[in-house]
């Protein structure tokens, strides 16, 4: 463990309770949360048990998720209560009954200490029953594994780890608010999620259901995404992956290509199904050149497009060492190189002289000062959303497209006021109603052009009546518009500034465009889906711009955090880059080698025998997980205690008669020293498991007390129901529901962060009710004139912004 880095979260005490719990099954929700507080400034303490699970024996994960924290071992809860008796935040996963079953639940340690910030990760639940917590059992219930076609029919272990990286954002994210009410209001108080919440917080943009939407924005829901992934095979025969969704991208790579041009345009091509023509003929003048030439060619006529790299290849960019996203360190006779921090937070430019640095946030401090901004404790008035804990804030939104939007979207679940501020035409992805509808939810709109100079009086104001500003500009573009880091600050030195942007502000890369798809290639995750030795995947619900979201409301909060303690505005940053690699940030070097950690195979099928998807003998599919020796065990004496059918003896060369022997080592996941055993189960297991139904074999697993899910094959539209149609979802608000004029009446995945300050959940006529801060997404300009009246501008001045067109009214 190394020192506590300096940050906002400087002086506060973070336990993990993670008895238990494995860092396989959990993935990113059992690590990032603390590895991020850590980054933040805090003092991080992991409890673990005496008995890892072997399932976990040999994953370098936790290497890098736990290398900035005090590890505990102990099987006894006295000693875990002693350290949350003055803790400031609790992170508690594992089973109920070695958690609240020992009195290590938020109710047991509340009355010992009520500043406690607790925060749980419980098993998931949904109206089928409960799940345990490891990502392929919810992704398997859920039907997940259905929803991206695979290199084979079938079900596909999808390995862009969305449970996990989903709860990383909703844990940490309530942490950070619940800190902050804290500062206000003296207590502590309680947050929960679980990895099916998180699989969902990921899924915002896949997820919907209108009543009346044009074909193909319904279609988009019911059927899923015909957008082709311009991902192409050079004359080397390395891969590049390119991307042209930015202004005069579309006319600039056909000119390169020496394509037909377009005279409908990029989304009237994509509409009419012209561009997955134009990206099948592309493929051929791709495979003519070498990647180097190409990645020259099309960057100097400004067109995006990133290499396809393997997970983990990216730490040695000089970029991500200058930005802070890869650290270097000598450890145990090693040098090891892993993703750093991906959020930056510190003091406005002008917020906090030089000579006096903010004061660290100690565990119990409230400022002896207040703060020179009017801080509203959670549930009190000055926002439209009262009863959230972040009621009061005034959040100004001046992002586009996805990673931006949600990050103010999140805020506004939360309780914030957000306004958005879009062009009279509407911000770019306008055209594309899944990213409005997932990222736009809960705000008002105001419709300005905010190049013009009419409107910088109304520009200014907004940055004075807000709490943060936000925006994702490309580097550059936020100071040419006059709000800029040092712009903001001069009007509002007290505000919480923040650039959500593509590959981090500063180093070398940093004016260049990003988006999911180059993220995704850029960061090994399209390569990690694809399996070993396929042609990579990309996952079509854009999980890299939802984890940018995610991660720039996280690095807000934190900044908002330190404005309640310090009484000075923040500057934060985040970027796509430092997203993506988060997603991969189990992996680093180690003397200059790839630490891995499971691969995906060539089948798609999992990480190895003990996790992992089978196919049984009716062409059906389930799940399996086996995380300890004594799941192993049982499986061994399962298959050997029985033959293919019920009342037949095995037979002698049959794969039950070698299951004594074959599965006498516990090798659960390939890779390391049991790789050989772990290989040999792997295909012990697939013949045996054909020897009957699907259905067959999970009874039969089930009833010996195995992990095991079947996994039903589903369409998109199943997909969606089996989420907006349970029962559960819709009782604790994982399901929102309102009208929408163009809609009808809308159903998708509502606001995900549960927590002591929750609104009421009712229900009415078998729909979903709106819960928490106003639902519903808001048309071009529908509040432009309250908004601006609101803001004191005068009549006579609002007329004339709308009569000459310079803002738009609905």
């Amino acid at each position: 463990m190394t020192p506590a880095a300096p940050g906002p979260l400087a002086g506060l005490r973070v336990i993990e309770i993670a008895v238990g719990a494995s860092d396989l099954g959990l993935g990113l929700a059992g690590g990032v949360p603390g590895m991020l507080l850590a980054g933040l400034g805090a003092q991080v303490t992991r409890v673990v048990g005496t008995a890892p699970l072997a399932i976990d024996a040999g994953l370098p994960w936790g290497e890098a998720w736990h290398r900035d924290k005090r590890i505990v071992t102990t099987d006894d809860a006295e000693p875990v209560r002693t350290l949350l008796a003055d803790a400031d935040v609790a992170l508690a996963y594992g089973p109920e009954d070695l958690v609240e079953g020992r009195g290590l639940g938020f109710r047991d340690l509340t009355g010992v200490n009520p500043r406690l910030v607790y925060a749980r990760c419980r098993p998931s639940r949904t109206s089928l029953g409960a799940v345990e917590d490891y990502g392929l059992l919810v992704e398997a219930r859920s039907g997940f594994c259905t929803q991206l076609t695979g290199h084979r029919p079938g079900p596909i272990f999808v390995d862009v780890r969305a449970p996990g990286t989903g709860t990383a954002g909703l844990l940490t994210a309530s942490v950070l608010a619940l800190l902050r009410r804290r500062v206000l209001t003296g207590a502590g108080g309680w947050a929960e999620t679980s990895l099916y919440d998180g699989m969902l917080a990921t899924l915002g943009c896949m997820i919907g259901r209108s009543e009346r939407a044009r074909p193909e924005v319904e279609g988009y829901w019911e059927f899923g995404s015909t957008f082709p992934n311009f991902l192409y095979r050079c004359a080397d025969g390395e891969l590049l992956q390119v991307w042209f969704g930015g202004k005069g991208m579309y006319a600039k790579l056909i000119d390169v290509l020496g394509d037909e041009p377009s005279t409908e345009g990029y989304y009237a091509d994509q509409s009419s199904g012209k561009l997955q023509d134009r990206a099948l003929r592309w493929r051929a003048p791709f495979a003519l050149r070498p990647r180097d030439i190409w990645l020259r060619r099309l960057r100097d006529a400004g067109i995006a497009c990133e290499p396809v790299l393997n997970p983990g290849d990216a730490l040695t960019d000089p970029h991500l060492a200058e930005t802070g996203l890869a650290v270097t360190r000598d450890r145990d006779g090693h040098r090891e190189t892993f993703v750093g921090s991906p959020l930056s937070v510190g003091p406005l430019p002008s917020a906090t002289p030089a000579d006096q640095p903010p004061a660290p946030a100690g565990p119990a401090q409230i400022p002896a000062d207040p703060a020179p901004v009017t801080e509203a404790p959670a549930g009190g008035s000055g926002g439209t959303a009262v009863g959230g804990l972040l009621a009061g804030v005034r959040v100004l939104d001046f992002s586009a497209f996805v990673a931006g939007p949600l990050a103010a979207q999140v805020l506004a679940d939360l309780g914030a006021e957000v306004v958005k501020v879009e062009p009279p035409e509407g911000e770019a992805m306008r055209a594309a109603a899944y990213a409005v509808a997932a990222c736009q939810r809960g705000k008002r709109s105001l419709a300005i052009d905010i190049t013009a100079p009419e409107a910088r009086p109304v520009v200014e104001s907004l940055v004075r009546w807000a709490d943060v500003v936000l925006h994702n500009f490309r580097v550059g573009v936020a100071e040419r518009l006059g709000i800029g880091a040092a712009d903001v600050a001069a009007l509002n030195p007290s505000a919480v500034y923040c650039h959500a942007s593509a590959f981090g502000a500063h180093g070398p890369r940093a004016k260049q465009p990003g988006n999911d798809a180059l993220m995704q290639a850029v960061t090994g995750l399209e390569q990690a889906i694809g399996g070993d030795g396929n042609e990579p995947i990309a996952a079509t619900w854009i999980p890299i711009d939802v984890a940018g979201g995610w991660l720039a409301a996280t690095g807000i909060l934190a900044g908002l955090y330190a404005r309640a303690t310090t009484g000075t505005g923040q500057q934060v940053g985040s970027s796509l880059l430092g997203a993506g690699m988060l997603m991969q940030s189990g992996s680093f070097q180690r003397d200059g080698e790839l630490v891995r950690g499971p691969a995906l195979d060539a089948a798609q099928t999992g990480y190895g025998p003990g996790y992992r998807l089978y196919q049984a003998g009716d062409g059906e599919w389930f799940a399996l997980v086996l995380p300890d020796e004594r799941s192993w065990a049982t499986l061994r004496g399962l298959l050997a205690a029985s033959g293919p059918s019920a009342g037949e003896p095995a037979s002698p060369a049959g794969p039950e008669s070698r299951a004594d022997d074959v599965l006498a080592t516990c090798a659960p996941l390939r890779g390391g020293i049991l790789d050989q055993e772990a290989r040999e189960a792997e295909s012990l297991l697939e013949k045996a498991f054909s020897t009957g139904t699907a259905a067959e074999w999970v009874a039969r697993l089930r009833a010996a007390g195995l992990l095991s899910e079947l996994i039903a094959p589903a369409t998109r539209d199943d997909f969606r129901r089996g989420i907006l149609d349970d029962p559960l979802n819709r009782q604790l608000g994982r399901v929102a529901a309102y009208d929408v004029a163009d809609w009808g009446h809308f159903e998708q995945i509502g606001p995900l962060p549960r927590h002591d300050q929750s609104p009421a959940r009712p229900s009415q006529a078998g729909r979903a009710e709106a819960r928490g801060p106003g639902l519903g997404l808001p048309s071009i300009g529908e509040h432009s004139v309250q908004v601006l009246a609101e803001l004191g501008r005068p009549a006579d001045e609002i007329d004339a912004l709308l009569a000459n067109k310079i803002a738009r009214q609905l």
